[in-house]
């Protein structure tokens, strides 16, 4: 898009040039120093983009990773109030038989059924805190969505087109090589056609 937009803006430039000149008799010159603000302003755009798509990145890293370890820990409470339901159920069966068989025994029967309350208080108290979790994990999710539409929508404007023009060149225009060095850098770690040093940082951010 940027190779056929430059010609496309020079030519226009010259046309009302020449307009300009045949209406106030003054001329008006398109210079080399033009055409480097041009592409400054391109990459300071694409800078902005770039800043904003890592921005919304990070915000739906976090997300996806509170909204994992929520769901982590539900599904932990889950497990502990099944445990826990059982041992209130052996327990209550147990006071049951024991208060049918040993009669003189009433004071222990007394004392496991307020054990059983308790735990039924606690699993009471664990089912509470799930239900607030998963009202949580919902609502994560929920604000997750729309950053992963957004992040889907902004990478559509990429053409392949675009990266194959951009590999073909010798030499990238000034600044263009900086923008796709500070990519390597965020993509370090996680791309692995990125080779990295010991500290984790890009081995070789050169233009090849």
């Amino acid at each position: 898009g940027i190779l056929d937009f430059m010609p496309y803006s020079f030519e226009e430039s010259n046309n009302q040039a020449r307009i300009f000149m045949a209406n106030e008799r003054r001329f008006a010159y398109t210079t080399p120093k033009s055409f480097l603000e041009l592409i400054k302003l391109y990459t300071a755009m694409v800078g902005k983009k770039v800043d904003a798509l890592e921005d919304q990145k990070d915000r739906l890293t976090n997300g996806l990773t509170k909204l994992r370890k929520t769901q982590e820990d539900v599904a932990g409470l889950e497990e502990d109030l099944k445990e826990k339901a059982v041992v209130v159920a052996e327990k209550a069966a147990a006071a049951d038989v024991f208060a049918e068989e040993v009669g003189r025994e009433k004071a222990k029967v007394q004392e496991e059924s307020e054990k059983a309350a308790v735990e039924a208080k606690t699993c009471q108290k664990i089912a509470a805190d799930v239900a607030i979790q998963q009202e949580s994990c919902e609502k994560d999710l929920a604000a997750a969505v729309p950053l992963v539409k957004e992040a889907e929508a902004a990478l559509d404007v990429l053409d392949k087109k675009d990266f194959q023009e951009l590999k073909a060149l010798a030499k990238p225009p000034a600044g263009v090589d900086l923008v796709c060095e500070a990519a390597m850098h965020l993509q370090a770690g996680i791309d692995p056609n990125i080779e990295v040093d010991k500290k984790g940082g890009v081995k070789d951010p050169s233009w090849k």
